[in-house]
């Protein structure tokens, strides 16, 4: 197993594309912080700040620390940058025909696989990670003496629901990617599940006749997903409408978990 994840790091970390998006990642998240913050600076923030109760402050710096995911959080930017890589990861094996030179240094796939999921988790989180902590030193630098309320365990916990979140959709397209061995239908079906794909059943679920129906639409994947980034946990139960962050990391770890384990199951049976 340990030859696996040496072998999967040197090549992760070896590839361009893999710093090149994780780079392209940290600096349009926090780019776009900066460019917020000194808006609000420039734009009369103190005479907005005197009136910000303590939890207008909390949204005000997790919107900026987690780069506005807190108002629309199913399209999380750099999340659906850098689960690019977890794409690259099989992609560029199958493309290349590289699988058959990693199988032959690591014959144990299940060893293989495991490598490839662990060591794009941690990348992306790592990168979540950084980005956001960059994120909140330039908002705190911007918004220096406005006497904002600073709640670090909540933005704390904003920031790890990010990271939990972009390791789920990493290891969704991963495994997208392995089942049918081509990373440009991962890439397209990233993107277009969640903007056309759900937007579409959810506008069936108007139509009368259906629209009585319309609650089961919470348990679309991407449209649950979304939920484990929102600002603070529901009152309501966790499967309820909507649901709330727990219900939305079972629905979409459920979702996850289900296509790993058929991408497991197909890496181990099939050829090369």
């Amino acid at each position: 197993m340990s030859d696996a994840f040496a072998y999967e790091w040197r090549r992760i970390t070896t590839l361009r594309s893999t710093w090149w998006l994780s780079i392209g990642a940290v600096v349009l998240g926090v780019g776009l912080t900066f460019l917020v913050a000194m808006a609000l600076r420039l734009s009369g923030a103190e005479m907005v700040a005197e009136a910000m109760s303590a939890d207008d402050s909390l949204i005000v710096l997790e919107m900026l620390t987690t780069q506005f995911s807190n108002f629309d959080p199913m399209f999380y930017l750099v999340a659906y940058i850098v689960a690019i890589i977890g794409i690259f990861s099989w992609g560029h094996e199958y493309r290349h025909g590289m699988i058959r030179a990693t199988l032959t240094a690591v014959p144990q796939r299940r060893a293989v696989w495991t490598a490839k999921y662990a060591v794009a988790a941690g990348w992306t989180a790592t990168v979540v990670l950084v980005t956001c902590l960059l994120s909140f030193a330039v908002a705190a630098l911007w918004l220096a003496g406005l006497g904002l309320d600073v709640d670090l365990p909540a933005l704390a916990a904003a920031v790890v629901r990010r990271m939990g979140y972009t390791v789920l959709l990493t290891w969704v397209v991963m495994s997208l990617t392995v089942l049918v061995r081509n990373q440009t239908f991962a890439l397209v079906v990233m993107y277009l599940w969640p903007m056309a794909i759900e937007t579409v059943v959810k506008g069936i679920f108007t139509i009368p006749g259906l629209s009585e129906h319309r609650e089961l639409t919470r348990f679309l994947p991407f449209n649950a997903g979304g939920r484990i980034m929102q600002r603070e946990p529901s009152a309501d139960a966790v499967f309820g409408d909507p649901l709330n962050a727990v219900g939305g990391l079972v629905v979409f770890g459920l979702f996850a978990a289900v296509l790993m384990v058929l991408a497991l199951a197909l890496f181990e049976r099939r050829d090369a």
